[in-house]
């Protein structure tokens, strides 16, 4: 009833507006990265009237994109049908494809891609591609302004922006809303609260096409970002590990990580920074041989942490120009992600009885999560020390998780400490795995008493990955630039009996 009502009012506001609209859409393109997924589009995009098809990758219109590329006859006479098509069948809808940030990143493909569908289009073409933007102009803005803040994407903002500044509706007050929208976004260190490094990225093109748009337009406050667009992108080059990649937490996958790293390559005033103060966020450390990331997050409800996995207390480890533990990943394929990537199993982090450190929703932030996640960091000249803990456990099975990373500065060695801590009275059966998941093509043998594997990578570095008990290996898999790769994993199981438990493992290149 709510949706209908709202669709009455929309229908009214925008009649009102529509006779008076003298609007041009020429250059009006601010892309600085194209994050469209060609690959994805390739599967769908020649498939007759694909847009019947309920899928938000389709429904984003990023497919212009792909058609202003593959260019001439075939790629306007596809973008026009199709535009037109979509328009006939969905104008009238309520919710999908209505919902959540479509409506901003079709407005934006649109603009976008303005000239290009209107080259040799007829008079009448022209007029109904005006009619179908000022259509989302105007949705644009009636949807903005009832939306809560934390649904908000940077891709509302854009299309927001230019639907304000287009319809001439600009003010100081709206500007400042943008600008309280995107702080709200950010954590106190600059990372985007999604702790996604691909979304972090996305956000900080995002934020530098807003600059440029209100460059376009002459607009005083067009350094209002600069700082920020600084601050977040100095933290993203820490973000990247010896091989060039960037670490899979949260959804993060590396389609997109070399015009990432070439984008941050042309920003030469760029220097690493220190982030010693940071208590919640992915932690990592760096020196000339290795990095290593760990994930402290502390899970929420708000809607920008609705893909966050349950890999509370994960970590990646690369060394010598190549990863060697990672977490399972992440894909972009057409189609839903698997919810199983998200699992506490598919991360390399402690488990216990199979159970999901935070309860995965589809498209949802987590039903239960931790309600406390803790982070302390010690340092001097020989280490640095990780420490973390958390309570996603407490509930259901009286447990509390701590783990311990002791990094040597000076030697291609980890130290870690895992403990499984009850809160009250104890438990009997309880399995817990502690599982590293091994990157692609590393071969492994087990020493004699099988406390010890040793790991050969496909750049000929050996590791070597020893614990306190009796090691198991079983498979795994690695899911990233769109592809799976069969892979391993090293696995500490056990059971618990007792009050509280500590197992000891390290990971030494030799």
């Amino acid at each position: 009833m709510i949706l209908f009502i709202r669709r009455i009012i929309f229908i009214h506001i925008f009649y009102k507006f529509k006779s008076s609209k003298n609007i041009s859409f020429l250059d009006l393109n601010f892309r600085k990265i194209d994050f469209t997924n060609y690959q994805q589009i390739k599967s769908f995009i020649f498939k007759k009237n694909f847009y019947n098809i309920k899928d938000k990758n389709i429904h984003s219109f990023d497919f212009l994109n792909f058609s202003n590329k593959l260019g001439g006859k075939i790629g306007l006479n596809l973008s026009r049908e199709t535009i037109f098509g979509w328009f006939k069948k969905n104008k009238n809808k309520l919710g999908f494809p209505w919902s959540d940030d479509l409506i901003s990143k079709r407005l934006i493909n649109l603009l976008y891609n303005y000239e290009y569908i209107n080259s040799s289009s007829k008079f009448i073409d022209k007029k109904k591609l005006d009619t179908i933007i000022f259509f989302h102009l105007q949705r644009v803005l009636f949807e903005f302004n009832s939306k809560k803040v934390s649904k908000i994407s940077s891709f509302d903002l854009i299309a927001y922006l230019l639907s304000t500044l287009i319809t001439k509706k600009i003010n100081n007050q709206k500007i400042s809303y943008i600008k309280f929208i995107v702080e709200g976004q950010i954590d106190k260190i600059g990372m985007h609260k999604s702790y996604n490094l691909l979304e972090h990225s996305k956000f900080i093109n995002n934020l530098k096409e807003i600059r440029s748009i209100m460059l376009f337009y002459n607009l005083k406050d067009s350094t209002l970002f600069d700082e920020l667009i600084l601050k977040m992108t100095s933290l993203l080059n820490q973000y990247f590990h010896n091989d060039g990649s960037l670490p899979l937490f949260n959804g993060t996958n590396n389609i997109y990580t070399k015009v990432i790293y070439n984008s941050l390559n042309k920003d030469i005033y760029l220097v690493k920074r220190n982030f010693d103060n940071i208590n919640n966020g992915i932690a990592f450390y760096s020196d000339k041989n290795k990095k290593i990331f760990f994930d402290v997050v502390q899970p929420n409800q708000n809607n920008i942490s609705s893909n966050l996995s349950a890999g509370t207390l994960s970590f990646e480890l690369s060394g010598y120009g190549e990863k060697v533990l990672t977490n399972c990943g992440a894909s972009e394929n057409f189609g839903k992600n698997p919810e199983y990537l998200r699992y506490s199993a598919a991360h390399s982090t402690i488990i216990l009885q199979n159970t999901n450190i935070s309860e995965i929703k589809e498209g949802n932030p987590h039903i239960k999560f931790p309600q406390s996640v803790l982070f302390r960091k010690e340092s001097n000249d020989e280490k640095e020390i990780f420490e973390g803990s958390h309570n996603g456990y407490l509930k259901k099975f009286n447990k509390i998780v701590k783990r311990k990373l002791t990094i040597f500065k000076n030697k291609s060695k980890l130290l870690g400490e895992d403990t499984l801590i009850t809160y009250r009275g104890v438990n009997k059966r309880l399995i817990y795995h502690i599982r590293f998941h091994l990157a692609d093509m590393i071969t492994y043998n087990y020493t004699n008493n099988k406390k010890s594997v040793i790991l050969k990578t496909k750049l000929n570095n050996i590791w070597l990955f020893k614990c306190d008990n009796e090691l198991i290996v079983e498979d795994s898999i690695l899911v990233d630039n769109n592809k799976t790769k069969p892979t391993k994993q090293i696995v500490i199981k056990g059971v618990l009996s007792d009050k509280k438990i500590i197992k000891k493992w390290s990971l030494e290149k030799i």
